[in-house]
């Protein structure tokens, strides 16, 4: 039953008790209408002012029976009202939240807001990337909001959900709930939804990382082995760690990676790394390779390989050094 119809039968009970209260103290104590429903008033809203009619033992019986009943009666209806008060804040806060979604281009869905989603969340703020999250649990959808994250109350797994966030404008999706079935039904409904999606998704070992593959997720990340290999990765090579860190932190020169495709017709096409002069003209370096025919990643290419349409450049610089590397692939 709605709140709207648990108000309706609690005022009809409300108003009966009144009518019924009234009525037995005017029979039982000859009272006068007015001071019948004075003393009604004060019994059911608990007030305890003086009674102003002299009751006998009838009329404290008839005023027990009103405590227990007429008490309970608005209880419940109060307790009706306010659950229509707060479920009427809910839909104008998820109107609201429908209105800005439905504005995102281009922006990344975060599914759960567990530490990995709170930490995927920061770090898109950080580069100023916009992005969504879904949360089902009510008090971590606050602690969202607290953050400024803009959020949206409601199940991952139901594409209703998913729709509500604007999945088929956005750009990637991350599952992150604790659960990894839930995942998996996440990483189902999304790429139903929009194939070109990137997904990427949360698991806790290798068997639900495959499984997750398998369902169609781009990558799958388990917390724990990452943490693990960054600790080795310190231990063992803390030159490359710092090399990592260089490239994903957001410090005083912003580098990035990024995949360039080189297209036909474009000035470095059929030449080799050497004549393509990338980073004299670009100023980024290129770190690998990928080659269109095979699909094989070279690492560190032979500065005389040929590169072909369809070859996809691997670079690091700043953002201005990748968009003129992306231009002078053609794109």
């Amino acid at each position: 039953m709605t709140s709207t119809g648990r108000i309706r039968i609690g005022a009809a009970a409300l108003v009966a008790v009144v009518a019924l209260g009234t009525l037995g103290f005017v029979v039982l104590e000859h009272a006068g209408f007015l001071e019948a429903l004075y003393m009604v008033v004060i019994t059911i809203s608990t007030v305890g002012f003086r009674e102003v009619v002299p009751l006998s033992g009838t009329g404290r019986v008839l005023t027990i029976a009103l405590i227990i009943v007429g008490v309970g009666t608005l209880f419940f209806t109060a307790t009706a009202v306010l659950e229509m008060a707060v479920e009427s804040i809910s839909e104008r806060r998820r109107a609201q939240m429908e209105q800005k979604t439905k504005r995102l281009t281009d922006h990344t869905i975060i599914c759960g807001w567990g530490r990995v989603g709170k930490g995927v969340w920061e770090i898109h703020q950080e580069r100023k990337i916009p992005c969504a999250v879904i949360e089902r649990e009510r008090s971590a959808a606050d602690r969202a909001r607290e953050a400024g994250a803009l959020v949206v109350e409601g199940d991952a797994t139901h594409d209703e959900t998913l729709e509500l966030v604007g999945i088929r404008k956005a750009r990637a999706l991350v599952a992150a709930v604790n659960s990894d079935s839930d995942n998996l039904v996440i990483v189902l409904s999304a790429r139903a939804l929009h194939s070109d999606l990137i997904v990427v998704a949360r698991a806790s070992d290798m068997e639900a990382e495959h499984k997750l593959l398998l369902a169609g997720a781009d990558r799958a990340v388990s917390p724990q082995r990452v943490g693990a290999r960054r600790l080795a990765s310190l231990v063992i090579q803390p030159e490359l760690a710092d090399f990592i860190d260089l490239i994903a932190s957001q410090g005083p020169v912003e580098y990035r990676v990024q995949r360039v495709p080189v297209h036909e017709g474009c000035g470095i096409a059929g030449r080799s790394l050497k004549d393509a002069a990338i980073r004299e003209r670009s100023g980024a370096m290129v770190l690998a390779v990928e080659h269109a025919a095979t699909g094989d990643l070279n690492f560190n290419p032979d500065p005389d390989l040929v590169l072909v349409p369809g070859d996809v450049l691997i670079g690091v610089g700043v953002p201005g050094q990748l968009e003129r590397l992306v231009n002078a692939c053609g794109g």
